[in-house]
Formats: structure tokens, C-alpha cells, sequence
């Protein structure tokens, strides 16, 4: 019988919403910030030197007009990289935050585990997973309180 591969989801992403989107909304609002704050020092240099150049040249109404035009393309497609960059930190933040609440929740299951009597239980965690060490430390704690020497 062929087994259906595995896939993610939103669900699987988001382990610890709670922690996970309080992550995601610091780091995005941090990148917003920061990308206001480009934008408003860039967009207020560029006004001022078209105003100065553009306003005082003796080149025609129509060639102003053109230039002013291109300015309104070019700070469009500086927000549409802007929103798509923070798009992007987004994802990467629920997929790095993944990659410590994952650990954590299989950490709080084995404990349950261990408190309620199974302690055989061990921490196994994924190859790319945060907290190695502290797993290989937990699980050898737990060996070396199952058989001291």
C-alpha cells in the first residue's frame, strides 16, 4: 500500500501560534520600520533635488512632466519591493520560529511522558531542528539516571 508523502500546512507551521506570530509581528514590524523610514529619507531627497533641478531648467513642460512621472514609477516600485520584502521576512520568520517551537513542544511532550511513568522516553528531534544539545544532554541525563554506574 503506498504511503501519501507527507505535507505541510499552516497548522504544522505554526507549533506555538502565540509565540510564533508574536516573532513574526516584531521582526516585520521592525522591517517596516526600518523600510519607512528609507522610504521617507530617499522619497524627501528626491523631491527636494527634482525641485531644485527639474523646476529651475529651461527644458520644456512636457520633458518636467515626463520626469516627474518616472519619479512617481520609481517610488512605486520601491513600495512594491518594500511590501514584497517584508512578505518575505514574514515567511522566513514563521519558518525560523518553526525551527525552535518545534523543539520545544516535543521537549513538553516528553516531559508529560516522563511524568507520567515512561521513562524510556527520550528527545528526538529533527536534523535541522534548534536545541540539539540540549537534547543530547537531556537524553543523557536520563540514561545515566536509568542505569547510574
Amino acid at each position: 500500500m503506498p504511503t501519501q508523502p507527507y505535507k505541510r500546512n499552516l497548522k504544522n507551521l505554526l507549533i506555538n501560534p502565540r509565540y510564533q506570530l508574536r516573532y513574526v509581528f516584531w521582526l516585520t514590524s521592525s522591517g517596516f520600520a526600518l523600510v519607512a523610514l528609507n522610504g521617507v529619507i530617499a522619497y524627501s531627497f528626491i523631491k527636494e533635488n527634482y525641485l531644485t533641478l527639474v523646476d529651475l531648467s529651461p527644458m520644456t513642460d512636457e520633458a518636467k512632466t515626463q520626469l516627474y512621472s518616472e519619479l512617481k514609477q520609481l517610488v512605486i516600485a520601491l513600495g512594491g519591493l518594500s511590501v514584497l520584502f517584508l512578505v518575505v521576512i514574514s515567511i522566513m520568520g514563521i519558518m525560523m520560529s518553526h525551527r525552535t517551537a518545534g523543539p520545544m513542544y516535543h521537549f513538553k511532550r516528553v516531559f508529560e511522558e516522563i511524568k507520567s511513568g515512561n521513562r524510556k522516553q527520550r528527545v528526538r528531534l529533527r536534523p535541522k531542528d534548534e536545541f540539539q544539545d540540549v537534547a543530547k544532554s537531556f537524553n543523557e541525563m536520563m540514561d545515566h539516571l536509568q542505569n547510574p554506574s
